[in-house]
């Protein structure tokens, strides 16, 4: 029996002692990050590795090595007088400074800090062979119990490496002994089993922002946002002021959808107070409701759980597909932005009650959603979805209620229109949010499902079998970004391409290069308009003429192969991007003739009307981008509604493309807007609209905003359909007059379907 066999033995074995105890559900098959599927680890991450976000204790364990690694060693940024926690961080494999080294044997004690129970330890080493053994001590000096030993001779080559334990071990100390032929190179260790946590052995929560100090007699709606704070004074008016409505436990009320909610106190108005809210949805589309549920008490703080009934139709009988779903807002903090609502999260996919704790000012009171504990006097910010999923026409009822607390009726109608799914070229320049070292053998689909609900359809690499760029092929419309011409695409980019250097031999390059892209597309049953080649990411002055040069050598190896151009122009300064007579002499040349993909950066599209008439020519796509959500953190409308906006934009040119950078690019740790770029070690914020939960992405409102964008353009597309087009411009231009996009969408829906809408 091979090793690996030997492994996968010893794990059921494990697990059916769990179950049979009683302790542990059947965990779900678990994928990990070098692509073997086997279970998922018997017990939570007790050693705290970035890029994990299911079950885990924070122990706040440390390590230290008998003999410290120097080939590399465990540092900072290269700073030798700053210890690294490469061991913990969270990194893939990859990059060469991410592992630790040392000849001969490496030896590391981890201190947990409290009593565990160890089940597993998996390793990560780019050593081919790498023998292990693990040993267990109650007291920093021992005495040590050996626990498991691998030998280097049946160690398997594989990057992964998954300790078993035969039996649990406990202890507070774990000592982990590995050695390679050679150097010995670690790069990663997971340790996974039970650990005491109690008042007096807290978790280590360590979180991004210390929670706030009272100062005198004050309160905050949301804990951590101290745009929320207010007086014992200012309480006792709005006591006044609500009257016989404060019998209640804890109030709804309405707060802005789409604009800031945390930039003053939620005490809310008589006329916020919600008791009976309306959505008209078409039959393939989904609407929002924002709401705060306030504590009416100053005294203490108040527990709620908050149900969402299922739709039934008005009179009575099934709702079908209608559903209705409950999300409830983290407070996050950012660089940029100070903290603010942000991650919507559903209940089956929280982190666990820690990482809330570590990474949102008010975790502590959202970790068991839906059940929530509102501070003294606080508030909870809550996110109603509505989806019709082809239900019939009709007028529908939910009851959104808390405990003791006065219900909420949510009314539902349902026209008897269906929007169309024109093609547009939606992109997000990012795949989706993961999960190291695993991700559950569901993430894929709802990821795919998430993604694919928002309207993108723009996705990086080829729709390969098992793939998410594949899965989302098999789910509906896509088109397939694909880097194109290898290293000559770096030359590009860094400038070092002279166009009239470029030989037959170039040529000859070039040609077997998308050569084989196409047989490549042929293979996966993929038509020329199903994909398409970049060069290089946004060309600007200096290497616009070899970029035009190089597409006229893709059109002589096959004129149908498509085209992608994203230029910029940047700058900076104050003009940031560069001047119309610019941009059109380095593009005018060759970007009609070439570029069948156009995304100009949105900035190229303002007063610059010889640029406008290369990007408004007619092409597979006419679109384009903004480098936008590193604000993403901000609760503005403009931050927050743009992304719906980039849509009536596209359909008021008459285009079919537009995107954005990024859906998830984080710069880092994906919840910590504080840390350095794990690969650069630069400081910037990160550039995400959703973040990751450990069954799939937690959206935000920024995502949110996505689909209505994708869903209006399908409606105005729908009056154009129907011989409105002069309407559906109309509704452009009261746009740009200030009329709000919920307003607009209302009218667009009046004109597609004139009967009285429910009010």
């Amino acid at each position: 029996m091979s090793m690996r066999s030997t492994g996968m033995v010893a794990l059921a074995i494990l697990l059916v002692v769990a179950l049979q105890a009683g302790e542990l559900p059947v965990p779900p098959e678990a994928i990990w990050y070098d692509g073997s599927r086997s279970p998922a680890p018997a017990g939570k991450l007790l050693s705290d590795n970035d890029g994990y976000w299911g079950d885990s204790v924070l122990t706040g364990v440390d390590y230290a090595y008998e003999r410290a690694p120097d080939n590399p060693a465990d540092i900072w940024r290269e700073t030798a007088g700053k210890f690294g926690r490469r061991l913990l961080d969270g990194k893939p494999v990859g990059n060469w400074w991410t592992s630790v080294g040392l000849t001969g044997p490496l030896v590391v004690t981890f201190d947990f800090k409290r009593h565990c129970t160890f089940r597993e330890v998996d390793l990560d080493s780019r050593s081919k062979r790498l023998g292990a053994k693990l040993d267990v001590a109650t007291g920093a000096a021992g005495p040590w119990r050996l626990v498991h030993e691998l030998a280097r001779a049946d160690a398997p080559e594989t990057q992964l490496r998954r300790l078993l334990l035969a039996a649990p071990a406990e202890g507070r100390y774990l000592r982990l002994t590995v050695q390679a032929e050679g150097i010995t190179w670690l790069d990663e260790v997971l340790v996974w089993g039970a650990a005491e946590v109690s008042a007096e052995v807290p978790e280590a929560y360590r979180p991004v922002l210390a929670p706030p100090v009272a100062a005198e007699i004050a309160f905050a709606s949301i804990p951590g946002i101290a745009k929320t704070g207010f007086s014992d004074a200012r309480y006792w008016d709005w006591q006044r002021e609500m009257g016989e409505a404060l019998a209640q436990p804890a109030l709804w009320s309405v707060v802005p959808t789409w604009d800031a909610i945390t930039d003053k106190p939620l005490l809310p108005t008589q006329e916020a107070l919600a008791r009976d809210l309306s959505v008209v949805l078409a039959r393939n589309e989904t609407e929002c409701v924002a709401l705060a549920l306030t504590n009416t008490t100053w005294e203490k703080a108040r527990t709620v759980e908050v149900t969402l009934s299922p739709f039934r139709r008005a009179g009575g009988g099934d709702a079908g597909a209608l559903r209705g779903e409950l999300r409830v807002a983290g407070a996050i903090p950012s660089r940029l932005y100070d903290v603010n609502v942000g991650p919507l999260f559903a209940g089956d996919d929280l982190l666990p009650a820690g990482l809330m704790r570590r990474y949102l000012t008010n975790g502590a009171g959202i970790a068991a959603f839906p059940r929530v504990v509102l501070s003294p006097a606080g508030s909870a910010v809550l996110w109603l979805s509505v989806t019709s999923a082809d239900a019939a026409p009709g007028h529908y009822q939910a009851t959104l209620t808390c405990a003791d607390g006065t219900p909420v009726t949510l009314r539902a109608e349902v026209l008897d229109v269906t929007l169309p799914r024109p093609f547009v070229w939606l992109q997000t320049w990012s795949g989706v949010s993961t999960m190291f070292p695993f991700r559950y053998a569901d993430r894929d689909e709802r990821e795919v499902a998430y993604k694919q609900g928002l309207g993108v359809t723009a996705w990086n690499g080829w729709p390969t079998p098992g793939s998410v760029p594949g899965l989302a092929h098999q789910r509906g419309r896509t088109i397939h970004h694909i880097w194109g011409i290898g290293d000559y695409g770096h030359r590009l980019y860094g400038g070092a391409i002279d166009p009239a250097k470029l030989t037959a031999e170039d040529g000859q390059k070039i040609a077997a290069l998308i050569g084989g892209h196409v047989q490549q597309a042929a293979a996966l049953g993929l038509g020329y308009d199903d994909w398409y080649v970049e060069l290089t990411d946004e060309p600007g002055k200096g290497n616009s003429p070899a970029f035009g040069a190089l597409c006229r050598l893709i059109r002589k190896a096959d004129p149908r192969v498509r085209v992608y151009c994203n230029p910029s122009f940047w700058v900076g300064g104050e003009s940031l991007v560069l001047s119309d007579a610019e941009i059109h002499d380095a593009l005018g040349p060759w970007y009609n003739e070439c570029v069948d993909i156009s995304s100009p950066l949105y900035l190229l599209l303002r007063d610059r009307p010889q640029a406008l008439a290369l990007f408004a020519a007619p092409r597979l796509v006419r679109g384009f981008y903004t480098v936008s959500t590193q604000s993403a953190k901000s609760e503005r409308a403009p931050q927050v509604e743009l992304y719906r906006r980039q849509a009536w934009d596209a359909f008021a040119r008459g285009w079919n493309g537009w995107g954005f950078y990024s859906y998830f690019a984080p710069r880092g740790n994906p919840w910590d807007d504080f840390d350095a770029d794990w690969y650069t070690g630069e400081d910037m914020p990160d550039y995400e609209m959703v973040y990751p939960g450990p069954r799939g992405p937690i959206p935000t409102r920024q995502s949110e905003a996505v689909r209505e964008g994708w869903e209006d353009y399908c409606l105005l597309t729908l009056l154009a359909q129907t011989g409105k087009l002069a309407e559906a411009q109309a509704l452009c231009t009261a746009r740009d007059a200030g009329e709000t996009l919920p307003a607009l969408r209302e009218r667009a829906l009046r004109m597609v379907f004139p009967s009285r809408l429910m009010r």
